[in-house]
């Protein structure tokens, strides 16, 4: 029946690794899916329910990390101290008295409105405009928003505040880590990772955080330590990225949207835990103390947590997978006749090349990635969708703050409209849309809001502030979907790595936005808007490619073996 040269259907096949998937989705007899046999087991009972609430503590935690810098080092209105000689330790932002008042409006001058005080100059004498300095006895701080912050504690403020910048520019690179933290997740497991990089987290916060509470020490070796405990917090968002990928492992591709959508809003609660906790303790280190405090709650349950059924599938590690399985079917009201025979006949037949040969090397392993052309493009187009997303996101999420309201109204706002768009993205994509048309229908409108946003704002600041929260609520919805799409897109082998790859590009968008805001003149500003739109047209022009990934599937053939046992497979046809 079958006329080819088989030289030449191999060397096609070593060829191009799409060749590879199409041949072997044509040949009945390895087309096994053990998404199926995870059915059986219970792919959304009492055993997942159970993991995903616990496993929620740490996208909560965060979210609340996430969110730390926002009022820990936030900068809260200050003013020059008058001179010591005219009122001794004047340390009260607000006049305490009339002649307090007078003194203040006498050496302190109006800014441009004439409204409040200037924040980095005072008069040496009083009254005299001509003889200004820069706060030479220090500052005056408000306390009555954000409470005791480490910006003031270190005066990072004026000529200062571009070093308080490192404080967020540490957490973003510890964030980075995710590059290797993905890939070795891929090689030793996702539990395994979580636990190592929770405990290391755990143990580095706490030393930093006691040193800083009760040893003396300078401003200056505080704020170094600070800066090791912010690195060291960065790393809870690669955490969140190995728990995200491990939940929607845990069950069948019919579900993996919702387990998605449930550490997505549970991130959101955490920005709302520590607003709560910010507006309660108004005070830097107690509030340190609050988040390192509520992550560690997941230390007791790492030892519960189980490790992804697909991983160990991956690794044709069969007696422990066995275990794992028969666990999940018996906390989910399953009967062995179930699932086992399904299961023992599923494993009898996998393919001679799995069972046999050895793991790749990490280095063959990447190799061999790099010199696939598929998966290459994908990899090129989840890093420019990531870059554009996060970028979209970092600049219309802030609309309220031209708003003359509490910060801490604006964050519990913000999460809000941020929550919304979650849940959005994830009803899309259970819809004929599916994941590539929901991912195109939310970046679209998205683009119609930043478009329309420098168009809009200098006639009104309301409809600006209308049009920023939409615009806010459809890039959450688009993150949504790509954060459960780009991990579909991938075999178990290498998903975590590419996952990882993806954040960590995305995470150069969210330090490149405001750096771009910043940089740029005022009336240059609306071109960012349309450049960063012109961007994202292209990406969702780009996202077109990639292919659609609803009910597909997660586990797979590692590639290697892949290669093998399709070969095998056409030699005996052959």
């Amino acid at each position: 029946m079958y006329s080819f040269n088989g030289d030449t259907a191999k060397e096609k096949l070593y060829a191009d690794p799409i060749d590879i998937n199409t041949s072997l989705s044509s040949l009945a007899s390895i087309a096994f899916s053990f998404d199926g046999i995870l059915k059986k087991c219970g792919d959304l009972g009492r055993f997942q329910l159970i993991h995903y609430f616990f496993i929620n503590f740490i996208a909560l935690s965060a979210g609340i990390v996430s969110f730390y810098y926002i009022f820990g080092a936030a900068e809260p209105g200050h003013r020059c101290r008058l001179p010591e000689n005219i009122w001794p330790n004047d340390t009260q932002y607000y006049p305490i008295n009339s002649t307090h008042e007078r003194l203040i409006n006498s050496y302190i001058p109006k800014d441009k409105d004439g409204k409040i005080w200037e924040k980095c100059v005072r008069y040496t004498i009083e009254n005299r405009s001509d003889t200004l300095v820069n706060c030479p006895n220090g500052w005056a701080y408000d306390r009555s928003i954000f409470g005791y912050t480490f910006t003031e504690e270190a005066n990072l403020v004026c000529n200062s505040e571009p070093i308080k910048s490192w404080l967020a520019t540490l957490f973003q690179c510890g964030g980075f880590s995710l590059l290797i933290i993905g890939t070795l997740a891929d090689k030793y497991g996702r539990k395994r990772l979580i636990v190592i990089v929770v405990i290391l987290l755990l143990i580095t916060c706490l030393i930093t955080q006691i040193l800083m509470q009760w040893i003396p020490m300078t401003v200056h070796a505080k704020f170094g330590l600070l800066l090791i405990n912010q690195f060291a917090s960065g790393l809870i968002p690669p955490t969140f990225s190995l728990t995200f990928i491990l939940m929607i492992e845990l069950t069948s591709s019919a579900h993996t949207s919702l387990a998605g959508y449930c550490s997505l809003v549970s991130f959101t609660i955490g920005e709302v835990i520590v607003t709560l906790f910010a507006y309660l303790g108004k005070d830097w280190q107690i509030l340190k103390w609050a988040n390192t405090a509520f992550f560690a709650l997941i230390l007791p349950y790492l030892y519960f947590m189980p490790e992804s059924p697909l991983y160990i599938y991956s690794k044709r590690q069969y007696a422990r997978l066995t275990i794992l399985l028969r666990r999940i079917a018996t906390q989910n009201k399953r009967k062995e006749a179930d699932w086992y025979p399904s299961y023992q006949d599923f494993i009898r037949k996998q393919p001679s090349a799995l069972l046999d040969h050895d793991e790749l090397t990490f280095f063959r392993q990447v190799h061999q990635i790099l010199t696939q052309r598929s998966t290459v493009i994908k990899l090129l187009i989840i890093a420019l969708l990531g870059f554009t997303e996060l970028m979209l996101y970092i600049k219309i999420s802030y609309g309220l703050a031209v708003m003359n309201i509490s910060p801490y109204l604006g964050i519990l706002i913000g999460a809000i409209v941020e929550a919304a768009g979650y849940v959005t993205g994830s009803l899309l994509i259970s819809t004929k849309l599916a994941r590539k048309n929901s991912f195109v229908l939310l970046m679209s409108l998205t683009i119609v809001c930043v478009l329309l946003i420098p168009i809009i704002s200098p006639y009104s600041s309301t409809a600006t502030i209308f049009i920023a929260q939409l615009g806010k609520y459809c890039i959450s919805g688009a993150v949504a979907v790509s954060w459960i799409f780009v991990p579909e897109l991938f075999p178990t082998s290498i998903r975590s790595s590419a996952n990882g790859f993806f954040i960590a590009v995305s995470r150069i968008g969210a330090i490149v936005a405001p750096i771009i805001d910043t940089s740029v003149k005022t009336e240059h500003l609306p071109y960012t808007f349309y450049a960063s739109s012109g961007l994202a047209v292209v990406v969702v022009l780009l996202s077109l490619i990639l292919p659609e990934t609803k009910d597909k599937p997660l586990d797979d053939i590692p590639m290697y073996a892949r290669k093998q046992s399709i070969l095998s497979t056409l030699s005996v046809h052959i």
